[in-house]
């Protein structure tokens, strides 16, 4: 038996179930953020009064890991924690996923695997604060939620107008370089990225400077040059992920990746990806994933 660990039952979640049931597997769904924990002689987890006991499961899709608390965060990971430490199957897994929600981990790896992002500033101090911000060219930068998606939370700061919401950061301030869109236009690219290749990618074009769709972002299909490509299977490779969305944007002449997403959405790819279906290509692969485990 397997489960998908969503946030709701939406269209994303539909297509799995659907692509299960293709495949004769049994399949169920659950929050993490409703699930408790049972450490016994019959380990388990509890989803709104169903006992679902790790001996009956195979494998765990991950479709959503909801924010929260420091505490409530590093809960979820826990969850996915004591599956593994059973025995099944997370995908992606719990290490790669710990990676990818905290925005400072994976600049930190990206970096170190030569990977071109934006410049990016974390700090603590309100005074380095400042001087980052200054720092920037034309004093202004993006400040980002370390743990967040979908654009949320995100602000530009620069020396004239209003410095971070500290509270809502809780005093972690990340700020990361203002990529300028090339003729004013709102452009990225988002390449689809599954066991090392990229079978999937759009040109999002938006109305603002968060570029997605959940914002507004309408897609059109794209064909990835070479070295885009190659771009998008290293960072994924460098973050172990089995899959993973990867947005890129143009700095100046250099591709340079801004988000690498262990659990991306792909209602928006689907649109312009009429002759496969992605739901499918992800489920083959992690059923792939869970026999060779």
């Amino acid at each position: 038996m397997y489960l998908i660990f969503t946030e709701d039952d939406g269209w994303h979640t539909q297509q799995l179930i659907l692509a299960f049931k293709k495949r004769n597997q049994n399949v169920i769904t659950a929050k993490i953020n409703e699930s408790s924990i049972v450490i016994d002689k019959s380990p388990k987890i509890i989803h709104k009064g169903t006992e679902i006991f790790l001996s009956d499961l195979d494998g765990a899709f991950v479709r959503g890991i909801p924010g929260g608390t420091l505490e409530e965060v590093i809960y979820h990971l826990d969850i996915l924690h004591f599956l593994e430490l059973h025995n099944v199957v997370v995908y992606n897994n719990t290490v790669c996923i710990e990676k990818s929600v905290d925005k400072v981990r994976t600049s930190c790896i990206l970096n170190a695997n030569n990977i071109p992002t934006p410049n990016t500033y974390i700090t603590s101090n309100i005074r380095d604060l400042r001087n980052f911000i200054n720092s920037f060219d034309g004093n202004t930068c993006v400040c980002k939620p370390i743990f967040g998606s979908q654009g949320k939370g995100l602000e530009i700061i620069n020396a004239s107008n209003k410095h971070p919401d500290y509270e809502n950061l809780n005093n972690v301030y990340y700020l990361q370089e203002y990529l300028k869109h090339p003729e004013g236009k709102f452009v990225d690219w988002r390449l689809f990225v599954i066991n090392n290749k990229v079978v999937a990618s759009m040109m999002r074009e938006g109305n603002s400077w968060i570029n997605n769709v959940a914002n507004g972002a309408t897609c059109h299909f794209f064909e990835p040059p070479d070295e885009m490509k190659k771009l998008a299977i290293n960072s994924s490779l460098s973050l172990g992920m089995n899959y993973s969305g990867v947005d890129i944007m143009l700095n100046g002449n250099e591709y340079t990746v801004t988000e690498v997403n262990s659990v991306p959405a792909w209602k928006g790819l689907q649109s312009v990806c009429n002759n496969f279906n992605i739901a499918e290509i992800i489920i083959d692969n992690f059923l792939k994933v869970c026999l060779e485990n």
